[in-house]
């Protein structure tokens, strides 16, 4: 990589969906515990680019290059909680740990990550009763848990009413620097951007911008 600081390295000269061209000339870089989120409407790639990272398609024409030892630890957390309804919330979360552990160990574990995400005594209740904002938390705590390198947040909050979403924008930025994960965060939600980021690229640029100008890193 040409910096050593860099987690990723994103130098994208065109990326197309069928005959239309998603955005062109985009280069972003990410440093080693930094938030960046991509701040833009619905429909210009930003959740495309999260998946061209994270491996689920093809880059286009350009290159991504992502630090060899943050490669096999890459966190994705969709739009939309994915949590298995035949499981309670203890067994989704330890779906994160690949570890072989103790009965003993296992609880400790499900209890030191309930805690984190603040829900505390929900290991046995059904995730088809939680809230929202609840399924969120343990798929946070779940991803989290497999101790990823770097995390990739695909509008996790956009399904929430205004002050849950601004209350776990704030936990998410908490636990994400408390443990120096490098993130990138999708939203179309400017003050959501505003707590969670260390660092905002507008989209809406870029999504605007199909006639060959750049639009660099900022």
């Amino acid at each position: 990589m040409s910096n050593n600081n860099n987690v990723v390295e994103i130098s994208i000269e065109q990326k197309t969906l069928g005959s239309k061209i998603l955005f062109q000339n985009m280069n972003l870089t990410l440093k080693a515990g930094e938030i960046v989120s991509l701040l833009g409407p619905s429909g210009c790639g930003k959740t495309t680019l999260l998946r061209m990272i994270a491996g689920l398609e093809s880059s286009g024409v350009g290159e991504i290059t992502i630090e060899k030892n943050v490669i096999d630890f890459v966190g994705f957390i969709f739009q939309k909680p994915i949590l298995y309804p035949h499981l309670n919330v203890a067994k989704n979360i330890l779906l994160g740990n690949n570890e072989k552990l103790s009965k003993v160990m296992k609880e400790q574990l499900i209890d030191e990550s309930l805690e984190l995400v603040k829900l505390s005594g929900f290991a046995k209740r059904k995730v088809t009763t939680l809230s929202g904002g609840e399924a969120q938390r343990v798929v946070l705590a779940r991803a989290l848990l497999a101790k990823p390198k770097l995390l990739l947040l695909d509008e996790p909050l956009s399904s929430l009413d205004v002050d849950a979403r601004r209350d776990l924008a704030k936990e998410i930025r908490e636990l994400v620097k408390q443990q120096s994960i490098s993130a990138i965060h999708v939203t179309h939600d400017k003050d959501e951007a505003n707590i969670v980021a260390d660092r905002i690229l507008d989209w809406s640029n870029i999504c605007e911008s199909t006639n060959g100008s750049n639009n660099n890193d900022q």
